[in-house]
């Protein structure tokens, strides 16, 4: 039987999004509750893994992955988004604000009101979109 035949299985999706400094940016997304759950290193991490609710998130330094894997990082511009569903988006969106990120979009309805949304820019240039579902 070959990998043809069967069906394989995979497990633990992780995005990385490329950062200039691991600390700061983790301790950004700690701030809405994302949990340490690897780093390279303790002194000087090139890596630090976190996760929320099954979803983790790497954040990594471009040159060490350019050095051991040939992969060449984009580090400008608006590369990933991360979406973050809450309970009260302007919390939130304030938090974000206080916590290093810079506004983008300020919260507002979205999809005939059936939600809020704002989105806001990381320490790295990422957006960070912030949805809620608003009740009927």
């Amino acid at each position: 039987m070959t990998w043809k035949d069967e069906l394989m299985h995979f497990t633990d999706a992780q995005v990385i999004l490329f950062v200039a400094d691991t600390e700061r940016s983790a301790a950004f997304y700690r701030r809405f509750g994302f949990q340490e759950t690897f780093r390279t290193s303790q002194d000087t991490p090139v890596k630090i893994e976190l996760e929320l609710g099954g979803f983790s998130i790497g954040l990594a330094t471009p040159e060490p992955a350019a050095a051991a894997h040939g992969v060449v990082p984009v580090t400008a511009g608006h590369r990933a988004c991360i979406t973050l569903w809450t309970d009260d988006v302007e919390a939130a969106y304030a938090m974000a604000l206080e916590a290093g990120a810079t506004d983008h979009t300020p919260p507002h309805p979205f999809l005939d009101g059936t939600l809020r949304i704002a989105f806001v820019i990381d320490p790295d240039e990422h957006p960070v979109q912030l949805v809620q579902r608003v009740s009927a």
